[in-house]
């Protein structure tokens, strides 16, 4: 397999990623085997904190309802990967839950059904 997937992947991205690319990382990421995640560690972690700059700087506001589904399996998926691989995932769960997103949601439609 691809030693630097994700750096290939990223390579020529801006910083903050585009929502589409934040979904294809995803869907590269959820695709690798636990034995390459634990060889290249660090290039894992650095691909999952650029995705999380991205989704937490403004990537979450073109998360619809529909692709909710998709966060809720990363996020079960970086448990899956602390448990499996000892690598330290789970602090990033909380960027990604659409739990979050929810309130956020929420809040959004009671601004806007309220009186200006």
């Amino acid at each position: 397999m691809n030693e630097n997937i994700l750096y290939k992947f990223l390579k020529n991205k801006p910083s903050l990623l585009d929502y589409d690319d934040e979904l294809k990382l995803i869907g590269i990421m959820t695709k690798l085997p636990m034995s390459w995640l634990i060889k290249n560690k660090d290039e894992f972690i650095c691909a999952l904190g650029q995705l999380i700059d991205s989704h937490t700087d403004g990537g979450f506001l073109f998360q619809e309802e529909c692709d909710d589904i998709i966060f809720d399996n990363f996020c079960e998926w970086l448990r899956e990967v602390n448990n499996k691989t000892g690598i330290a995932t789970l602090m990033y769960i909380h960027n990604f839950e659409p739990k979050k997103l929810d309130e956020f949601r929420k809040s959004l439609s009671k601004d806007e059904n309220t009186d200006k």
